[in-house]
């Protein structure tokens, strides 16, 4: 308890500070009646008259009971019309304590209101920094007082804070408050509402159990809190700016369009004016009125009953003046760039209705906004916020619709919100740097396919030849299109788009694009396991999963290629049941998702796969027809079709090695060397006597053996011989030259 830290402490001086209605007058008077030695306890109540010889003679009036005749130089002093606080008052003072060997204890109740004066606050220090060892100063004011006496304690250990955090009631302390001491019947959670909401301060659950008194609902006193109801909190808001001087108020109410706020951020809000920087300094350095949200101090913020209701005060006074200080804020947070300045910014644009400014903040960081997870859901709510009539007259916000409609894999609405655009006009460079809304518009149709893999491809390819780099775009209209690419069964574009698109992210400012984070080496993982380099495929799509799962898309159905890679290596490597509880997961992702990228077909063909692995033939045709079910009607599906049939047509022994292998090379896809190391594989000996009869090296032949079971689809040296023989490619080899299961040895 409080009370027995300031008891056990020793302390000198106790300074107790927060703002009114934290209970520091009531804390003091406690200590002070359990204090066995309490009658020697002189209290002084400050006005807000008492400076100089008025505050002294209040003290002295206050110690003549415990002290007696020796304090009558002292007031004879303090009552002469030009007294001399030092030499007069003070030294006698001092003198009068210093020959009292029992402790007596001065509180000084409300001392701010007297250090304002510069006289008074040098006599207070003066006095401090001289009060004789066996004696004690117990101080309460609403501002730390400041005084250089108190930082030399403080640095000898013989001073005690007491601030406003140590006073806030927890949730424990909230409940025998409402219920002990002012008899209500609450239940917990009531309490941990109205303990949350006020943030345990002391008066304001006092304000509201006085409303519970009267009968309202314990939901209605919270819903009056988050609306910072004027009845209820105004007295209190009133009560807690009377002991700041003017220019501290003005500060406190402009600063109140704030949720948190820095001196550079103040000085763009409120002018680089002196009363300004003062006003923080002293605000800020007390910690009472304004509460730190860093450990170097640096971001503040005011409590948020007191700055919601001087927000709502403002607004109704100075509407205009509102709305300044709003622009003001969004321009700053907005030249600051990071995410979260950008979210501030966008807040307080639209709290002053500058529906234009607005619009180019949310147009230019569109692309990261709806690729960050919840930024998503909140770039929907600012859209919402816009009127309708402004909506469908600016193309900027058009283009968002559209994105936000495609992201929702609705593509007619996407259609329509681009003819709407189109017909708003725009002349131009979009706000994030795209040459005009055409070709912004073009990019929205690259990026997300629907049904047209090739019409998607083809829309990619103009744009792209316009995008310049470093466009954040640019970025995610390669990654989608690499994805396209490789469903149209365009391996070499992908992989090469794929690797542009990371390229492309190391250059975007922040964090960048989470899409393009993952889709990317998903992509060059699928490149990497086609070629036959299981490690690398393995280390691709590693990083592919740990991106996604460490980014704000993890639980989002966009992020179903990872789901779909991940699923080919683990049925390549021998993992298959695995590979149907990855995609199992991810199409549980997906339910009620009208799909923008044919991602759930994909996914779908790989849990066909690892079935089929599994020699479970009826569960991989429940999983092919559905994938077929969602591609019927498709402009351009691209293989997913073909390799749909691939795998009911497979036979069960070649299952578990060919689930995600791609259908059989022809001679043209072979080249003339690879079509030798065939011939030369389906003869007798080893991999180095193959080597040895072309004339090339070991590590040669392995590398070309390695891409001939790659383009076969295979996983051994017999499978490629009779692969070969199936599609005719080793018409002159007979079964006689059969390779000895002695003598094979697999290039991996």
């Amino acid at each position: 308890m409080l009370l027995d830290a300031i008891s056990r402490s020793a302390a000198r001086v106790v300074v107790v500070s927060a703002p009114a209605g934290f209970g520091k007058s009531t804390l003091l008077a406690q200590w002070a009646g359990r204090a066995p030695d309490g009658d020697r306890v002189a209290w002084v109540s400050v006005d807000c008259d008492d400076e100089g010889a008025r505050l002294w003679l209040a003290v002295l009036t206050a110690l003549q009971p415990i002290v007696g005749d020796a304090l009558a130089p002292a007031l004879d002093a303090a009552e002469a019309p030009d007294a001399d606080l030092r030499a007069g008052v003070l030294i006698a003072l001092l003198d009068a304590l210093a020959e009292i060997e029992a402790p007596v204890t001065l509180v000084l109740d409300d001392l701010h209101l007297a250090l304002d004066d510069p006289g008074t606050r040098e006599s207070v220090d003066w006095f401090l920094a001289r009060l004789p060892r066996a004696h004690s100063v117990m101080i309460a004011t609403r501002r730390d007082p400041g005084l250089d006496a108190l930082s030399r304690m403080r640095g000898h250990g013989e001073a005690l804070d007491v601030r406003a955090d140590d006073l806030r009631f927890d949730p424990d302390e909230a409940g025998r408050f409402l219920r002990d001491a002012l008899g209500l019947s609450l239940a917990a959670d009531d309490i941990a509402a109205l303990e949350r909401r006020t943030e345990g301060w002391p008066a304001a659950l006092y304000l509201a159990a006085l409303r519970l008194r009267l009968g309202d609902a314990p939901d209605d006193v919270v819903e009056q809190l988050r609306a910072s109801d004027e009845d209820l909190i105004g007295d209190l808001t009133d009560e807690v700016l009377r002991s700041s001087p003017e220019h501290e108020r003005r500060f406190i109410l402009e600063t109140a369009v704030l949720d948190r706020f820095n001196a550079d951020l103040c000085v763009r809000l409120l002018g680089d004016t002196p009363a300004t920087r003062d006003a923080f300094t002293s605000l800020t350095r007390s910690s009472l009125l304004l509460s730190p949200l860093d450990r170097s101090r640096t971001w503040f913020r005011c409590h948020h009953l007191l700055r919601d209701v001087l927000r709502n005060r403002l607004q109704a006074a100075d509407p205009q003046r509102a709305r300044e200080l709003h622009v003001r804020a969004g321009g700053w947070f907005e030249t600051e760039g990071g995410e979260g300045e950008l979210v501030e910014a966008m807040h307080h644009y639209l709290a002053a209705r500058d529906w234009d400014l607005a619009a180019e903040l949310l147009t230019c960081h569109s692309i990261r906004f709806v690729q960050s997870g919840a930024l998503g859901g909140r770039a929907r709510e600012w859209l919402a916020q816009f009127p309708a009539d402004v909506v469908g007259g600016d193309a900027r916000l058009c283009y968002v619709s559209a994105l936000l409609a495609a992201l929702d894999g609705d593509r007619e609405r996407r259609d329509g919100w681009l003819q709407t655009g189109e017909a708003a006009g725009w002349s131009g460079p979009m706000p994030d740097g795209t040459a005009s809304y055409a070709l912004a518009a073009q990019c929205l149709e690259a990026m997300l396919c629907f049904d047209d893999l090739g019409g998607a491809v083809a829309a990619a390819r103009q744009a792209l030849a316009q995008l310049p780099r470093g466009a954040p775009v640019r970025a995610a209209v390669e990654a989608l299109t690499a994805w396209h690419l490789h469903l149209l069964g365009d391996d070499a574009d992908a992989e090469h788009l794929a690797q542009h698109a990371l390229a492309e992210h190391v250059h975007l400012p922040s964090a960048g694009l989470p899409l393009v984070a993952y889709l990317p080496r998903a992509v060059l993982g699928l490149a990497a396991l086609r070629r036959g380099d299981v490690g690398e495929a393995r280390a691709l799509v590693g990083t592919a999963v740990a991106e996604r799962d460490g980014g704000p898309l993890r639980a989002s159905p966009h992020t179903l290629p990872v789901t779909y890679a991940r699923a080919r290596l683990l049925t390549r490597t021998d993992r298959p049941a695995e590979a149907v509880l990855a995609c199992r997961a991810g199409l549980d992702l997906a339910r009620g998702w009208r799909d923008s990228s044919l991602m759930v077909p994909a996914v779908l063909l790989e849990l066909a796969r690892a079935h089929a692995a599994l020699d479970e033939p009826d569960a991989a045709r429940v999983a092919v027809d559905e994938a077929r079910a969602r591609l019927a009607g498709a402009r351009d599906a691209g293989a997913l079709p073909s390799a749909l049939d691939a795998v009911l047509r497979s036979d069960p022994p070649a299952r578990a090695r060919r689930a995600s292998s791609p259908p059989a090379a022809t001679t043209d896809e072979l080249s003339a060397r690879e079509l030798e190391v065939l011939a030369a594989l389906a003869g007798r000996g080893s991999l180095r006597r193959v080597a040895d009869d072309l004339f090339i090296s070991r590590n040669t032949i392995k590398t070309h053996t390695r891409a001939l079971y790659a383009k076969l689809g295979v996983a051994s040296r017999e499978e490629a011989v009779q692969r070969g023989r199936d599609l005719g490619l080793l018409a002159g080899a007979d079964a006689d030259d059969a390779i000895p299961l002695i003598a094979r040895e697999d290039p991996r």
